[in-house]
């Protein structure tokens, strides 16, 4: 009996050293890296000075011919900088509610051609797309392509930022065209919202 009962013992003492082997201390010393801040920086489009430009392009009383040129200073002040920006259209077409104009079969928006149109002075008027296919390039053709909605302008450079900002003009001729505004489009408006998105990275 004590045989077995010293072999239990150096069977505990022998557990005992390993634990004390792997639990040794060394000297150590920590610091702090503090006052760690993660925030972001901002793009600030700007359109003729401020976030909404009002009303670059108006005609009260049309007429077969007319036409009005408009430009809208794109910028981005902001801190970080971007790549290009994105033009696209939405149109509201109401309808004369008396005479010739309340029997439309062609809406303004499809009448109004888009002549000049120029990005820090040259042509970008390749390109809109004649979607409705009648042989001008309107102010219908610049609302969103589906099916993705893509925009009728797009990959236009824009990558000066905060105190080196420049102004970035674009320039559009609109008119009713000579030949396609006819009766019908007497009394007849639109209302067109134009739209610029800055983009900080190229499109896919």
């Amino acid at each position: 009996m004590k045989k077995k009962l010293i072999l239990g013992l150096a069977g505990i003492l022998v557990v005992g050293s390993v634990v004390a082997v792997g639990t040794r201390a060394y000297f150590s010393q920590q610091g702090e890296v503090k006052s760690n801040v993660f925030s972001t920086g901002t793009l600030s489009l700007k359109l003729n000075g401020a976030e909404t430009a009002e009303a670059v392009w108006s005609i009260e009383t049309g007429e077969p011919g007319k036409s009005i040129s408009g430009t809208v200073n794109i910028r981005n002040d902001g801190n970080i900088k971007a790549d290009h920006i994105e033009v696209s259209a939405s149109n509201t077409v109401t309808e004369a509610t008396s005479g010739p104009g309340t029997t439309s079969t062609t809406p303004l928006d499809k009448v109004l051609e888009i002549t000049v149109l120029t990005y820090d002075g040259v042509s970008v008027l390749d390109q809109v797309v004649d979607r409705n296919g009648n042989g001008i390039k309107d102010l219908d053709d610049l609302e969103p392509v589906p099916p993705g909605n893509e925009p009728a302008l797009d990959g236009l450079a824009l990558t000066d930022f905060g105190d080196d900002a420049v102004d970035h003009p674009l320039v559009m001729t609109i008119g009713f065209h000579p030949a396609k505004t006819i009766s019908e489009h007497q009394g007849d408006s639109v209302e067109t919202t134009l739209t610029v998105k800055l983009n900080q990275h190229e499109s896919l």
